[in-house]
């Protein structure tokens, strides 16, 4: 058990590192997207029935949103939605689609 929870929480640590380097925010509240992300983190919410997935753009972007599949990290995907909302560095989206 121990080393199984150790390799999870070194694959955690690497991920927020990896967002912590990014900066900046995609368009403005309302606007229509198109991004292709690589995919850091993809997590599943009991609570909500829902995927959260947060992915990084070629620009540096850090990008979440809810999906309802769940997607394979270290895949980059395009993806297309709303920006919902800039929030703790990241741009939130909001109807998200796979193109």
């Amino acid at each position: 058990c121990f080393p199984q929870s150790h390799q999870r929480a070194l694959k955690r640590i690497v991920e927020q590192d990896r967002i912590k380097q990014t900066a900046g925010y995609i368009g403005a509240v309302g606007d229509k997207v198109t991004v292709t992300l690589d995919i850091v983190r993809c997590v599943f919410s009991q609570k909500w029935n829902t995927y959260y997935a947060t992915g990084i753009t070629a620009n540096n972007e850090t990008v979440f949103f809810a999906i309802r599949e769940p997607l394979n990290t270290g895949t980059t995907l395009s993806f297309r939605g709303t920006v919902k909302a800039h929030r703790d560095g990241q741009t939130q989206l909001n109807r998200v689609k796979i193109v």
